[in-house]
């Protein structure tokens, strides 16, 4: 009997690596050599049956390098010649795997359990019409959520699991404007408009350390300004643009004054007005009826999208 069951549980093993679609992990890290090697160890340790790990080197750094090679020997490393950006590294990365799925990871979090990918392709299985699955979150300033899986406006870049096809089919590589913020924003809108929810899992955990090491403020509060208002030229629909815009410029010039930056809100504002063009051209307005609908996921914690009125038709093929 034990003969026949082991038998029987190795057959299933095999049947599943065999239809188990390839995942990605791609991580981008930037001079924290400490930090990668607790998050690619998570990574190494995932017991799904077909997975690759690509890291960018985020610029070029020889502790960081050997950091990878120590915690995950067997990961894909790719090197940048500077720091190009979190989103311009990160399409790099999604341009160099043929995996059907990718999982981002921060070079400063890691996995909580073994099982973790396995746990976020059962999400994909059970609800075929996703767009992103997204990690539960604690650490230092994460607060778990509890109470069931929810739906959210978009997902924390570096947690989450998303079909390769959003990249390739559905909405595209993030823009090269977003040097870092903005880029989740710019997919999750559009996924929204074409009815692919996107969703935080309770049950799947990782710890976010939110480190600053290798992080500069000043680039931070710059990047972060900037990005937003690219993403709302390139998103917002028309109605809801200006009024978008001016709310922006008001309560981040209060926000920076409070943190003694005007500097940096200046800057950031100037940077924008230079790269309106380039956004410009990018515009692809959501409709009123999904932006509605995000305004919701805001303000209200929602577990099932049925009871959302905004929400309405079919999911798409895939």
């Amino acid at each position: 009997m034990t003969v026949r069951a082991s038998a029987s549980v190795q057959r299933q093993r095999i049947e599943v690596a065999m239809t188990a679609p390839k995942v990605a992990i791609l991580c981008v890290t930037h001079d924290r050599p400490e930090l990668v090697v607790n998050c690619l160890r998570s990574c190494a340790a995932q017991r799904y049956p077909d997975f690759e790990i690509v890291v960018i080197v985020n610029p070029a750094d020889e502790e960081s390098e050997a950091a990878v090679r120590a915690s995950a020997p067997e990961a894909r490393i790719i090197r940048t010649h500077r720091n190009i950006g979190f989103f311009p590294a990160l399409n790099l990365a999604l341009a160099n795997t043929d995996a059907s799925y990718v999982m981002i990871v921060d070079d400063d979090a890691w996995f909580l359990s073994d099982d973790a990918l396995e746990l976020l392709m059962k999400e994909f299985r059970r609800m075929p019409e996703l767009g992103a699955v997204t990690c539960n979150l604690e650490g230092p300033m994460e607060t778990p959520i509890s109470g069931g899986d929810r739906y959210i406006r978009a997902f924390t870049t570096g947690f989450t699991m998303m079909p390769r096809k959003v990249i390739s089919e559905w909405v595209g590589f993030f823009p090269d404007l977003f040097f870092r913020s903005a880029g989740e924003m710019f997919l999750c809108t559009t996924m929204w408009e074409q009815r692919r929810p996107v969703k935080r899992v309770e049950h799947v955990r990782m710890h976010h350390a939110l480190a600053q090491q290798g992080r500069s403020s000043r680039d931070w509060h710059f990047h972060g300004l900037r990005s937003q208002l690219l993403c709302a030229v390139m998103r917002e629909p028309g109605v809801w643009l200006v009024p978008v815009l001016a709310s922006k410029f008001v309560r981040s010039l209060a926000f920076y004054l409070r943190r003694r930056a005007f500097l940096i809100w200046v800057h950031a504002w100037l940077s924008f007005l230079f790269h309106l063009p380039d956004a410009w051209r990018l515009r692809a307005p959501i409709s009123g009826r999904t932006r509605r609908l995000l305004s919701r996921l805001d303000s209200t914690v929602i577990h099932d999208l049925s009871t959302c009125p905004e929400w309405a038709g079919d999911a798409p093929s895939r």
